[in-house]
């Protein structure tokens, strides 16, 4: 029988890597998509800081389940040769660090262009970072994400099948019911190509909110990937996004996120995360 597996964007407990790694341990969860570390993007670390990494990682038994990258978080008219640079980069500290799965994004728009450009460029764009990645054994996952070209379930679809499976989703509910997107079908149409989850909600208002406590349907997909993967592992990236932590202005407009509950601290909003998936989990 194949199990959900935790794992944790764990800068949004604390900017500092050690109280990251203390707090997924008393958690007891022993994986993490790496992407703050001690204030900044793990792409911006040095050789030396990236060794440091390496061990207190290995010191502590947790792994990493992806690289929360930002490649494709540019506009399709901006520098893709210096992008281009930051992937291989990208690649360079995942084959330091042992991970070969790279979070990543479909671009956004230039201003006036048209829908069937701005689909032809993602495409061309996408198809170049798949052929870089390919020749390293990387695995490239989408998530859908706010004004990207794949923000829909729909656009989702229509870019994997253009890629026929090369291009794998991390699939987030919670994004679409954020971003004002039906996602309810987002499962029956994408489930074949998803490669792993993360986790947060929001209310029909777009108001982020504990998982289960919103109008994702989390729970309905996790059941429905047990049912058809009965004998798989799948990872669970928990970013429930429920409180602001350092870095968060740099992933999404801060003004667009708006909170309706309120915790004491970023670890005790990061626990009761933690602790609705594997309710859950457990009822499913």
């Amino acid at each position: 029988m194949g199990e959900f597996i935790l794992s944790a964007f764990a800068d949004e407990i604390d900017a500092n890597f050690d109280v990251q790694l203390n707090a997924l341990k008393k958690l007891s969860i022993g994986m993490i998509e790496l992407r703050g570390v001690d204030g900044k993007s793990f792409v911006d670390l040095t050789e030396n800081e990236l060794y440091t990494v390496r061990k207190k990682l290995e010191d502590n038994n947790i792994t990493i389940s992806a690289l929360g990258s930002p490649i494709g978080k540019i506009a399709v008219d901006g520098d893709f040769e210096a992008h281009k640079k930051l992937f291989l980069k990208v690649m360079d500290i995942g084959d330091f660090l042992g991970c070969k799965r790279i979070r990543m994004f479909s671009f956004y728009p230039a201003e006036g262009i048209s829908d069937s450009e701005f689909e032809a460029k993602v495409f061309c764009m996408i198809g170049e970072l798949l052929e870089m990645a390919e020749k390293r054994s990387f695995v490239l996952c989408h998530e859908n994400e706010k004004d990207i070209y794949g923000c829909s379930p729909e656009r989702e679809l229509k870019l994997v099948k253009h890629f026929n499976g090369r291009l794998r989703i991390v699939l987030d509910p919670g994004n679409f019911e954020f971003c004002g997107i039906d996602g309810s079908n987002a499962y029956e149409l994408l489930h074949e190509y998803i490669d792993y989850m993360h986790i947060k909600d929001a209310d029909a208002n777009g108001i982020i909110v504990p998982p289960g406590k919103g109008i994702s349907p989390i729970k309905k997909t996790l059941a429905a990937l047990r049912r058809d993967r009965p004998d798989e592992d799948v990872i669970l990236t928990i970013e429930p996004h429920l409180i602001m932590f350092t870095g968060l202005s740099s992933l999404s407009k801060v003004d667009d996120i708006k909170h309706k509950y309120s915790f004491s601290s970023p670890f005790e909003a990061f626990k009761t995360a933690v602790d609705a998936v594997r309710a859950m989990i457990a009822s499913i």
